[in-house]
């Protein structure tokens, strides 16, 4: 959801509500900044594959854990372990187990961010195949049921990128219209 507000396509033709939304969801998330993850997607957009791409390892674009770290890194700062641990804070003060909010949350949020990240960055960017057009993405060939398993059909890159105000849920239909 948060990726669609920063598209506009969570609540089309509201970007006030796509904004308000995209905030809540990604401090709630990782304590990120929407206004700031926002711009960083868009320049990944308008520069993909290539040095300029915020989300793009230009020194090995096949080697998976330098370029996650890298990654994390980049959207990963003070602001966000400070955020996080007064939102932790709060979850203990109201009742909560440091046991249950590393279960429950951050092994999740860490897990989902590999998730993110493997199947729709680094599967879907990195060099070594070819790529159909000036996007530098591909897509998956998965069955869409798995696709949806894997990161929400993030792996429908290539028609992201050919469409990218279209809500995630609407990838599949793109690309069989495509084939057709």
């Amino acid at each position: 959801m948060a990726h669609d507000t920063m598209h506009g396509s969570f609540s089309p033709g509201y970007p006030a509500l796509n904004k308000w939304v995209g905030r809540i969801i990604m401090v709630w998330y990782a304590g990120f900044s929407w206004d700031r993850m926002r711009t960083a997607h868009h320049q990944h957009h308008a520069t993909p594959g290539t040095e300029d791409d915020p989300d793009f390892y230009a020194d090995n674009p096949t080697d998976f854990w330098p370029w996650y770290v890298q990654f994390f890194l980049r959207y990963f700062a003070w602001t966000q372990i400070l955020v996080l641990a007064g939102i932790g804070a709060v979850y203990m003060l109201l009742g909560a187990s440091y046991l249950n909010l590393v279960i429950m949350w951050a092994v999740p949020a860490i897990a989902s961010s590999v998730q993110l990240f493997y199947f729709g960055t680094y599967l879907t960017h990195r060099h070594g195949n070819t790529f159909a057009d000036e996007h530098l993405a591909r897509t998956n060939n998965y069955p869409r049921w798995l696709s949806l398993l894997t990161c929400f059909h993030f792996g429908y890159h290539h028609e992201h990128h050919l469409y990218p105000n279209e809500p995630w849920w609407r990838l599949p239909a793109r690309k069989r219209e495509r084939r057709l």
